[in-house]
């Protein structure tokens, strides 16, 4: 039965939905978890975890889109509430688009809270916040308008027409989120949902002080499952959909995790579909908790003639990391002592702020 709704899961992820707008995407968004929803901050099954990730997108089309972003994060247990912690995070992000290089900076802070709601621990509520420093600049000067074409000819030396205040603008934007996850047999239910620029600040090169050059907020909801088939055979369907404005975006599909033969390897293999855009072959590699992932856009749009159905490459690194605490590690320090001493067993010291 449980493989049956898998399976009609998958079904329908690939058939409903509908996408628009044209803008530079990330297909591996679960690689970028900050960016997705601040409340996936600390949000995995180590104590630390790093990642980095790179995209060439439109390499065939004028000038690429390329973008890359480093983050960390981590868990900080908590005393404050049972069965529960806190999760803090760093990223930093880098696009550069278009023949005039518009280029966008940004650095986030993110943070989140995580409590399970029931005495099983199968059930968790997570929140998170971000405080994001974005700063974008442009070089008019690489670019050309209306005014430098006349007959068909263009004139360099013509004037723009432009009266813009500066090439460079810094704002801050903050956002937020929450995830649900459910634990029920061998598979782990999750759904989210984030929103951005929630102070709709203002970006503009010509200093224009209006709502029309105000960002409007960007809502995003996620969900998915991931499920052990067999001893050596999980499966993680997921669903992506974000909107800003008329511009929205819908990413389905599913990655299988296998467990290779030689220990601790495991082999990723994915096959998802940016809605009308571009279907997209994953594959990876995992060992030692470091997880490479490489992906690509086979373009199916009306853009496929121009180019060529090559849409964007896509490389993530992850790294994952459980470090011991010092407060454990004392414990076990003073167990190790107690037997050491045999019949003479006498225990250490406890002190006042130690458990």
């Amino acid at each position: 039965m449980r493989k049956s709704l898998i399976v009609l899961l998958l079904i329908s992820l690939f058939g409903v939905f509908k996408v628009s707008a044209q803008r530079v995407h990330s297909s591996q968004f679960y690689s970028i978890p900050l960016l997705l929803n601040p409340a996936l901050t600390g949000n995995s099954d180590y104590n630390l975890r790093g990642g980095m990730n790179y995209r060439n997108q439109w390499n065939s089309v004028t000038t690429p889109f390329v973008s890359q972003s480093v983050f960390v994060d981590g868990k900080l247990s908590t005393q404050l509430l049972s069965s529960s912690w806190l999760g803090i995070g760093g990223m930093i992000f880098n696009d550069k688009a278009g023949d005039g290089g518009l280029k966008t900076t940004q650095v986030m802070f993110a943070g989140s809270i995580n409590k399970s709601l029931n005495a099983g621990n199968t059930l968790f509520l997570h929140m998170g916040l971000g405080l994001e420093l974005v700063n974008k600049s442009v070089d008019f000067s690489k670019l050309t308008f209306g005014e430098q074409w006349e007959n068909g000819i263009y004139n360099p030396s013509g004037g723009s027409g432009e009266v813009y205040e500066s090439q460079s603008l810094f704002y801050t934007d903050f956002s937020a989120g929450s995830m649900v996850t459910y634990f029920r047999g061998k598979s782990k239910y999750f759904m989210g949902v984030a929103v951005s620029h929630i102070n709709q600040p203002r970006e503009s090169f010509y200093g224009e002080d209006n709502v029309i050059n105000n960002l409007k907020r960007r809502f995003a909801w996620h969900g998915g499952v991931e499920s052990r088939l067999s001893s050596k055979l999980y499966v993680k369907p997921e669903l992506m959909f974000t909107t800003e404005k008329s511009a929205n975006e819908w990413i389905a599909g599913a990655n299988f995790m296998m467990l290779s033969g030689e220990k601790g390897t495991i082999l990723h293999y994915g096959l998802w579909y940016r809605f009308t855009q571009d279907i997209i072959p994953t594959f990876g590699y995992e060992k030692n908790r470091m997880k490479l992932m490489i992906s690509y856009d086979i373009n199916v749009s009306d853009l496929q003639v121009a180019s060529s159905s090559r849409g964007g490459l896509e490389i993530s690194l992850t790294y994952n990391y459980n470090y011991s605490n010092p407060r454990e590690i004392r414990k076990l320090k003073r167990r190790q002592k107690v037997k050491k001493l045999g019949d003479k067993a006498i225990s250490c010291p406890k002190f006042s702020h130690e458990d």
